[in-house]
């Protein structure tokens, strides 16, 4: 029998299940996009030998990498109503007097997907997490920023370059689980909740159950839980596990189709990959496919009296080793990154006098670049890009200071790119860089 792309998009549209090997097809389209198996460009090309070692990476083995993230619904104006268990009164759901729809900015469930070899790694953020000054959640990244913008919020958080991106939405999920003829999924507890607004109630039994593309949403969106949206992550784990396995139980015949409605889906995914070359090269490769889950470790914390979440860049690091299999930065051994001393404590020729405080620790002197800068009140910080955060820690810890993302920093004005800049504040000369014995000798306690 001839299928053509009509007959096939013909068959998404009828409300009768598609067979095995069109849902193969189409799960192929989306992992090709999701798992970025065979994107264009190779993060691997830009990793430095301290990246490659904390992913586990050989001399020559390459891998690559995305950021994924699932597009909620759009809340327009309205107001909130909540609804009240009849057994003891809590809040169970609300009930949204206000227009609802599809292709919402905010991006609750984000990814990092990392690929090496057969070994699909899935690293969940969680929504929560400050970036940035304020208290803007990463969540809302891509809806300020757009894609990009996500991907480079993700590259700061967990120190590494990311190759591509891909937005995806509800509709779209679902159509992939159905495609699949459902999936089988553990549930871990009772599960309830309503939202009258978006037509959604939630209601799951504990136990292995087959679920719908729709029913198996309503899972992943589901955040009753005593820890919230960090065990709402471990079901969107639980499902991608299900998804596997399932896709391992079907005919792989007739992958020949995937490109075709690769073509046809592009458009309902927000990608900067090349979604045909994806799916046409991952379709041998994914019966051997094996995935590894995760969630990134986080430290609740308040900003200007909002709770929220931040990362602490020595764990995510230890992290991301124990997750790949790799080896964590030590920091007994300075970066090798140039470090821009900004004196801005209002004390002239202090930056001077840290620069040789660090020199005598073992700094090179090449590596350091000392600027004046008008007077501010603030503390004594590291301020590193996504690329140094790792190596900010080395100099965190020597001052016994803070350290803070920021997007970037300006070059020297020899033209030499800065990651790391250490921002003397008004309590710079109360600190002292920590000296190991052997060095107090040749350092000293004057100050200017």
């Amino acid at each position: 029998m001839r299928f053509t792309i009509r007959s096939l998009l013909n068959r998404l549209n009828a409300p009768r299940r598609w067979s095995l090997v069109h849902a193969l097809a189409l799960l192929i389209a989306a992992a090709g996009v999701i798992g970025g198996t065979f994107a264009v460009r190779s993060a691997s090309n830009d990793l430095t030998a301290q990246q490659r070692d904390l992913l586990g990476l050989e001399r020559g083995q390459s891998s690559l990498s995305f950021v994924v993230a699932g597009r909620d619904l759009l809340y327009e104006e309205g107001e909130s109503i909540p609804i009240y268990s009849e057994e003891d009164g809590s809040i169970i759901g609300w009930d949204f007097q206000g227009v609802v729809r599809e292709g919402g900015v905010n991006t609750d469930t984000i990814l990092y997907v990392h690929l090496t070899g057969s070994e699909l790694t899935l690293v969940a953020i969680p929504r929560d997490v400050f970036v940035g000054p304020g208290t803007a959640r990463i969540n809302g990244v891509f809806a300020r920023e757009g894609a990009d913008g996500l991907k480079r919020a993700v590259e700061n958080l967990i120190g590494l370059p990311i190759d591509h991106h891909a937005i995806v939405d509800l509709r779209v999920f679902q159509d992939i689980v159905d495609a699949l003829g459902g999936v089988t999924v553990n549930v871990p507890q009772r599960m309830y909740y309503q939202d009258t607004a978006a037509g959604l109630t939630i209601d799951f039994q504990p136990g292995p159950q087959t679920m719908t593309g729709e029913e198996a949403s309503k899972f992943i969106r589901y955040r009753q839980f005593v820890r919230g949206d960090i065990d709402r992550l471990d079901n969107v784990k639980r499902l991608a596990y299900a998804m596997l396995a399932r896709v391992k139980e079907l005919n792989v015949r007739a992958v020949s189709l995937a490109p075709e409605l690769a073509r046809t889906y592009a458009e309902r995914i927000e990608s900067d990959a090349n979604l045909v070359s994806l799916v046409t090269r991952l379709a041998p490769a994914i019966g051997d496919l094996q995935i590894r889950s995760a969630t990134l470790p986080t430290i609740e914390t308040e900003r200007d009296g909002a709770l929220g979440l931040t990362t602490d860049a020595i764990d995510v690091q230890t992290f991301l080793a124990s997750t790949f299999g790799g080896t964590a930065a030590r920091y007994d051994q300075p970066p090798e990154r140039t470090l821009r001393i900004r004196n801005r404590s209002g004390s002239i020729g202090l930056g001077d006098w840290y620069a040789s405080r660090l020199v005598a620790l073992g700094i090179p002197e090449a590596q350091l670049v000392v600027t004046e800068d008008t007077p501010e009140p603030s503390a004594t910080r590291i301020l590193a890009t996504g690329a140094a955060w790792a190596d900010a820690a080395y100099y965190a810890e020597l001052l016994s200071t803070g350290k803070q993302q920021v997007e970037r920093l300006p070059s020297t004005a020899d033209g030499r790119r800065v990651d790391l800049e250490l921002v003397l504040g008004g309590d710079a000369q109360t600190r002292r860089p920590t000296t190991p014995v052997s060095a107090q000798s040749a350092i000293g306690d004057r100050r200017p």
